[in-house]
């Protein structure tokens, strides 16, 4: 059975991502988007040949659409997946899934009611690379994790005003810091029972952050994520007999492995540099029902980064 797509917010996640893989899936086609701003809106037609809509309601009406990816920014993401679910669409939601507590509390009783299915937007977890690391901690490759060192940093020149301020989803623990603080429970099948951060607001309002967790397991991390510093994506996970560090733009993953699809992804990375698989892989275990990020996983995320900024220290 076909999964019927639409696509609200055509922003840059969108454009380069959602809008162009959706029609590679299997049993998935893209049949419409919709976002509010014009300029969005004539780009996502000149690259589908589809309909764009003004309004989110209008797509979330239509009979022929049976799930929806919402890639918002990030202060809409909780309203408009309730109002997908209340119209009985599929969601996948990009993180953060909501941006304080009542909307998650809100965003999760609409999910439970409609039956819908739902998955995050965590897609590192279906990097080839990550999926691996996971294995050999699995495997005990290192016996087991006592600290865990992290770094994202995503340079950025501009940026739109809504990611400028964290009353409307901005700051660098929601957009990159969920990712991170997922992985590590992920990584360590472990939960996060303390947490804490430090936040600076260079250029814009907490563009700045460094994260302490500690997790059931008796495991801790400490985390530095940034929109000013050099670009970075990796784990050094210490072990009680040995050491694994995952670094995504470099391509390692040590000690080394001979996975096929980690294989594959290093190979087409050589020719396409930016080439990231597991957008693709993200979708596709949606379509197909498959494991993946969860609305609890998002919710927990989310829960821990507000735990932490609740006793964060600014300066």
């Amino acid at each position: 059975m076909t999964l019927r797509f639409g696509v609200i917010g055509c922003g840059l996640i969108a454009y380069w991502t959602h809008l162009r893989l959706i029609p590679r899936l299997r049993h998935a086609r893209l049949l419409a988007a919709a976002d509010p701003d014009p300029l969005a809106r004539e780009r996502a037609h000149q690259l589908t040949g589809l309909p764009i809509l003004e309004d989110p309601a209008a797509l979330l009406a239509r009979s022929d659409i049976d799930a929806v990816v919402i890639s918002a920014p990030s202060h809409r993401h909780a309203d408009l997946a309730i109002a997908a679910a209340q119209a009985g669409k599929h969601i996948y939601l990009e993180k953060p899934i909501a941006i304080d507590l009542p909307s998650l509390h809100a965003l999760n009783a609409a999910v439970r009611a409609s039956g819908v299915r739902f998955a995050t937007g965590f897609n590192r977890r279906h990097h080839p690379l990550f999926l691996q690391a996971r294995h050999l901690l699995n495997a005990g490759a290192i016996g087991s994790v006592r600290a865990v060192f992290s770094s994202f940093c995503e340079p950025v020149d501009a940026m739109p005003p809504w990611k400028r301020q964290r009353a409307t989803g901005g700051g660098v623990l929601l957009d990159l810091g969920s990712h991170h603080t997922d992985l590590l429970r992920w990584f360590l099948n472990a939960e996060v029972t303390q947490s804490e951060c430090r936040l600076a607001s260079r250029a814009t309002e907490h563009d700045e952050a460094w994260l302490q967790l500690r997790f059931s397991s008796g495991a801790e991390s400490s985390s530095y994520f940034s929109f000013h510093a050099a670009q970075a994506d990796f784990f050094e996970f210490i072990g009680e007999t040995g050491a694994l560090r995952v670094d995504r733009h470099r391509a390692t993953l040590t000690p080394r492995s001979s996975s096929p699809a980690l294989f594959a992804w290093r190979t087409l990375r050589r020719i396409r540099a930016t080439y990231d698989p597991s957008y693709q892989s993200a979708l596709q275990a949606f379509v197909d029902s498959q494991p993946g990020a969860t609305l609890e996983d998002g919710g927990r995320s989310l829960e821990i980064l507000l735990s932490a900024e609740a006793s964060c220290a600014s300066f």
